[in-house]
């Protein structure tokens, strides 16, 4: 007679046989129909989150317009040409 340790043996090789046949199945059937995978949590997440972006983009706005004042200040003003310098005010003729 069977003893109940040979019995657990071959229950534990069925039941390993059909996860393996079920685990297959699945497989085939995400080979068929590849778009039904299970959604990405993270899919629309990005790589920073929200307040951090926030920070980052004030950081750079406020800088850049530092910048540009201190540009400002320094400016100058355009070179006036030479040639509007020189030119004459009498009327061609």
């Amino acid at each position: 007679m069977d003893t109940p340790e040979k019995k657990q043996k071959i229950q534990k090789q069925g039941t390993e046989q059909d996860d393996k046949l079920k685990k297959s199945s699945e497989d085939i059937a995400k080979m068929i129909h590849p778009h039904d995978d299970d959604p990405d949590p993270t899919a629309y997440m990005g790589n920073y989150n929200f307040p951090q972006m926030l920070f980052a983009f004030c950081l750079g706005f406020v800088t850049m317009f530092v910048l540009f004042q201190n540009e400002l200040n320094e400016f100058k003003g355009c070179p006036f040409p030479e040639h509007f310098q020189n030119e004459s005010h009498s009327a061609p003729g």
